[in-house]
């Protein structure tokens, strides 16, 4: 089976105050931590989405592996990031099964956790599969192939989570190993 990791890192972290993902946390940059993790899981292909401005992001996506997307105007919202990996992976591995979408603001996601999600999805490649907490969706997910086309035609500040809520028979939950590896930072203080 054939999955893709799409890597979403154009966000301005505007309520963080700025440089967000590259802000520490335990000694590392968040988004060389997000490189890391999702660096080291067997995906058939990898992009991570990214600023025009964020030359430093770039350089460490490309130098983990990944193909690197510009969203040239991510001001627009999560959508277009999301619409933009979606076709930047098509175009370079057509015969993907699935795509998982991640955030790189998650920290504490464990390889554990992901690896967990990529095996439901591969026991029912039909679903989409996400990461909960107690049975609150969080991230990443996973789409199969029959999303692909709803996941480009994203444009505006909704991401996966728009298709998610258009086929709701679909989801499955997967349970993360804890509560804090869905943890998004947003600002200083939820680090």
């Amino acid at each position: 089976m054939k999955i893709g990791c799409a890597l979403l890192a154009a966000g301005a972290g505007v309520r963080f105050g700025g440089g967000k993902l590259l802000h520490e946390v335990e000694g590392e940059p968040m988004i060389a931590r997000a490189l890391r993790l999702f660096g080291s899981v067997p995906f058939a292909a990898r992009v991570c989405v990214t600023r025009a401005e964020a030359d430093e992001i770039r350089r460490m996506a490309q130098s983990g592996g990944f193909f690197v997307a510009v969203n040239p105007d991510p001001g627009r919202g999560v959508g277009t990031s999301v619409s933009l990996a979606t076709n930047a992976l098509r175009a370079v591995e057509p015969a993907l099964d699935g795509i998982l979408y991640a955030v790189s603001d998650q920290p504490y996601l464990t390889k554990e956790s992901v690896m967990r999600l990529l095996d439901a999805f591969e026991e029912e490649p039909e679903r989409i599969v996400s990461l909960s907490s107690a049975g609150t969706r969080g991230n990443p997910a996973i789409f199969p192939r029959a999303m692909f086309r709803e996941l480009t035609e994203l444009a505006q500040d909704v991401g996966g989570g728009a298709v998610i809520r258009s086929h709701p028979e679909l989801l499955r939950l997967v349970e993360a190993g804890a509560a804090r590896e869905l943890t998004d930072i947003d600002t200083l203080e939820s680090i």
